[in-house]
């Protein structure tokens, strides 16, 4: 606010002007001396208010004869006049011009054609000033002018080197800081304090979110830690989307003030985004709760400056608070792990063990630290293995199965994973892991001798059972032809239904024989050229009493000029007949389509087979398990239409030994898509 300057001249002892133009020389001499005395003083001022008052006091000098006298400078937001300096008035309410009949001369103090000051001269008398006096005027201003510039400019830089020095020591305080937590609240802390403001919030930008979370608050009239605000929400939110300061001159009376804030009693607010390049990391908020406080031009520039630094010591605290919590986290994983884990250089030495290592082979970290694995844990028939696997684990993950030696001279079986361990690009150890599967192994053989066995049992059963079953079905066919002949109609229908039980049970048993025979490995491939087109037409006659007994037709859509295949045409020709079989039983007065094309999947030429019906369907969870042997797609499934769901098992089978496969689509009520892809031709 200016300062009062007194309306009402005092009694000053000056002489008219008239008069004193006739005391020609001796009035010079003291005019120039008093003017020499003033440009001294003007020099030697320390600072602005010292100027003010020497060039007010210079020229109210007796000897240059100016009544009164008064000096201003002028903001820089309205240019209002603010008195700095002035003579010739005695203290009042307020400064105004003098008598009406006098004199009044206003002259500004400008740099570089920018008035930032005026001088303002009265006397009493009217027509007071010549031309000497203006020149004199004039150039005690333009002494002024730049001496004021001269000690603004001092003021500027000792702030300038000042506020260096502070923001430098707070950085120096935010860098030794690595605990994010405590960092945050000393970074809002360390701002309020450059700032001078009373208090401020600090936010990080949570960027899964996309929102900012207030996680340091410090004397705004509540605690915000926690909250959280969307892009664009209140004066943080606003620079966060925008990545530009802003500042608030009237919080209380500002629209854009979140609702969540309404009680704090803040009344102007500056605030910045946290910025690394165009990466937001947050932003802090600088408040004052005293009216009269305006930030200005000044207050955002020494923001910026700490904007930029805190950001990069934000973000290089929550780095290291991140690879902190990974370190744990890795240590914990191998501290607690029940897998035996070793850390080695590249030279094969070890660096470190986890006690699940230690339980494993018996060696403790001071058995084992410093001597190399392989040499540590096999013998002369395994350590050639061994030192493969670690040759390749320093440049990409080797896995194997074998003996290892413990400490007290026996073996385990292991499974081990070696690891090449990488930072910033460059391969700094290996990690080597191992897993106990001696009971697995044991338990493998067992299953494996089990699984022999049974497909042994179920061939030789199979042998034994289809011998006498064949004899049924032809002794059963022979009485159904005499009896027919002889006309003893009354037998022929039971003779029937022998014929076609003994047929369904070889079936059956063929079935059980190919998967165990699949099972054992014992199934092989007889690869010859035949035409897919005549295949398609055996297929279909075969089909056609299962399509007759529930009333089903067929449509075969192959091309005429389809061509011919290189495979097991055994095979393809069970594959057809079973996905058929399988269409005719589970589809009731319906369309069958069986389509053959030829197509190019993943880049191969593939012989495509589908097979569509208009039957009950299936659900999804009843599709992921269609393929298993042994299983069809409900219980009620198998108790309505039969069957041991093992053909569809076999399908997959053949088709993946024919290095193709077969996928289903289908809908509950809606039918099913069984396609098989084949290629052309196999070795």
């Amino acid at each position: 606010m200016p300062e009062a300057a007194p309306s009402t001249p005092a009694p000053v002892s000056t002489e008219p002007r008239k008069r004193r133009k006739q005391h020609g020389g001796t009035k010079l001499v003291q005019r120039q001396s008093a003017l020499l005395r003033l440009s001294s003083t003007i020099v030697e001022a320390q600072d602005e208010r010292e100027i003010c008052e020497r060039v007010v006091n210079g020229l109210h000098d007796p000897a240059l004869g100016y009544q009164l006298l008064a000096l201003f400078m002028l903001t820089e937001s309205g240019g209002e006049r603010v008195l700095r300096a002035s003579a010739g008035w005695e203290k009042g309410p307020a400064y105004s011009a003098g008598a009406s009949s006098g004199t009044r001369l206003e002259v500004p103090l400008k740099v570089a054609d920018r008035a930032f000051g005026v001088l303002v001269v009265e006397s009493s008398e009217p027509d007071a000033f010549d031309g000497s006096d203006v020149e004199i005027i004039n150039a005690a201003v333009n002494q002024a002018s730049i001496a004021i510039a001269r000690a603004r400019l001092l003021v500027s830089e000792r702030q300038r080197a000042d506020e260096q020095k502070a923001l430098l020591d707070t950085m120096a305080d935010l860098s030794s800081e690595r605990e994010l937590s405590k960092l945050l609240q000393a970074a809002l802390e360390r701002a309020v304090r450059l700032l001078a403001v009373t208090g401020g919030e600090l936010a990080i930008y949570d960027e899964e979110k996309e929102e900012l979370v207030i996680v340091a608050s410090h004397n705004i009239g509540m605690d915000s830690t926690g909250v959280r605000l969307k892009l664009g929400e209140g004066a943080m939110g606003i620079v966060a989307e925008s990545h530009e300061p802003l500042i608030v001159p009237n919080y209380q009376e500002w629209s854009g003030r979140p609702s969540k804030y309404s009680e704090t009693p803040v009344r102007s607010v500056m605030a910045a985004p946290l910025l690394i390049g165009n990466r937001l990391v947050g932003a802090i908020a600088s408040v004052d709760s005293d009216p009269a406080r305006e930030f200005g031009p000044a207050d955002l520039r020494l923001l910026n400056l700490f904007t930029s630094q805190a950001a990069i010591a934000i973000q290089n605290a929550r780095l290291y608070t991140e690879a902190q919590r990974q370190k744990q986290y890795f240590e914990a994983v191998v501290l607690y792990s029940p897998v035996a884990i070793v850390t080695l250089g590249l030279n094969g030495v070890i660096t470190s063990l986890n006690p699940a290592f230690e339980k494993l082979f018996g060696y403790s970290p001071a058995d084992a630290v410093g001597r190399e694995l392989d040499q540590l844990l096999n013998t002369d028939e395994t350590l050639a293995q061994a030192s493969q696997y670690t040759a390749q684990a320093t440049h990409e993950i080797a896995r194997g199965i074998g003996k290892r030696r413990r400490r007290d001279g026996s073996f385990v079986d292991v499974e081990l994973a070696g690891v090449p361990v990488i930072v910033d690009g460059e391969r700094v150890g290996i990690m080597a892991l191992y897993h106990d599967v001696t009971d697995l192994l044991r338990a493998n053989e067992k299953a494996e001798a089990a699984s022999n066995a049974k497909s042994r049992f179920l061939a030789n059963m199979s042998h034994e059972l289809r011998t006498p079953l064949n004899a049924i079905i032809g002794y059963s066919e022979i009485l159904q032809e005499e009896a027919e002949e002889s006309g003893n109609s009354g037998s022929v229908a039971d003779l029937q239904k022998i014929h076609s039980a003994g047929k369904h049970l070889l079936a059956l048993i063929n079935d059980v024989l190919d998967l165990s025979k699949i099972e054992a490995g014992k199934m092989e491939i007889f690869p010859e050229t035949f035409s897919v087109g005549t295949i398609v037409e055996e297929v279909a006659t075969t089909v056609m009493p299962m399509l007759a007994r529930n009333s089903n037709t067929l449509r075969i859509s192959c091309p005429a000029d389809i061509g011919t295949m290189h495979s097991d045409v055994i095979k393809v020709r069970q594959i057809l007949l079973n996905l058929l079989s399988n269409a005719c039983k589970f589809t009731e007065r319906g369309a069958i389509v069986l389509e053959v094309t030829r197509e190019t999947r993943a880049g191969a030429a593939a012989m495509v087979f589908r097979v569509t019906d208009s039957g009950i369907g299936m659900t999804e969870p009843q599709m992921a398990k269609l393929f298993e042997a042994f299983t069809q797609a409900e219980a009620s499934t198998t108790r309505t239409y039969g069957g041991t769901g093992l053909g569809l098992a076999i399908t997959r089978k053949f088709c993946q030994m024919l290095n193709g496969d077969v996928t289903v689509s289908s809908e509950r009520g809606k039918g099913s898509v069984f396609t098989v892809s084949l290629p052309p031709a196999i070795e």
